[in-house]
């Protein structure tokens, strides 16, 4: 795989997992992290391992999904800068129009279902641990949630901005052709006659 290829410059058909790597790796790091959080009192024994374990698993899922495996598998990628003065940007991305056989169905369905299923384990888990008053718990808990609210946020964000971008990019050829058909094709009706006389 070509890395140092610009975002949305891939070309490739769109039938079945396109990036069963990426695939993988979205749904492991987020699957070890829910079965370190249920069992690992009873493989390590301890709080302090289990928490390390799964906040670990966490911020590899976190950065995977961010940096990986959203840009390959739905063509969408969100960052936020700082800028000079000290305030913040969102900057959102999509693949560049045009390339839409490089998605795959599959892996987009894989990506949104793993994206909620896992945000909605972790803020059951919260409210579990929330009304146990297990306080120690709710902080892993926070954490899953924070780090999987923090990507389904800039992902939705970044579709729905892909989205106006490419209505806006219909409406302004909508409006070119009215255009030209509501002025400029009596132009051309005008110049037919004038040629015929």
């Amino acid at each position: 795989m070509d890395l140092s290829r610009e975002f949305g410059d891939e070309s490739t058909p769109s039938n079945g997992l396109k990036h069963p790597t990426a695939s993988l790796f979205h749904i492991l790091f987020r699957s070890l992290a829910i079965v370190a959080y249920l069992f690992g009192s009873l493989v390590f024994g301890k709080f302090t391992l289990t928490f390390v374990m799964v906040v670990l698993l966490l911020a590899a899922d976190f950065w995977t999904v961010k940096n990986i495996t959203g840009r390959l598998m739905v063509g969408l990628r969100w960052w936020n800068k700082v800028n000079e003065d000290g305030t913040t940007e969102w900057v959102f991305e999509s693949r560049k129009e045009g390339s839409a056989a490089y998605h795959s169905e599959t892996e987009n369905r894989i990506f949104w279902s793993a994206m909620f299923i896992s945000s909605l384990f972790w803020v059951i888990l919260l409210i579990k641990n929330l009304l146990g008053l297990s306080l120690a718990w709710m902080v892993v808990c926070l954490t899953g949630v924070a780090l999987n609210a923090a990507n389904l946020y800039g992902y939705i964000k970044c579709r729905k901005d892909a989205k106006s971008k490419v209505q806006g990019a219909v409406g302004e050829f909508i409006g070119r052709r009215m255009w030209s058909q509501a002025f400029g094709g009596n132009q051309q009706q005008q110049d037919s006659q004038q040629t015929g006389r």
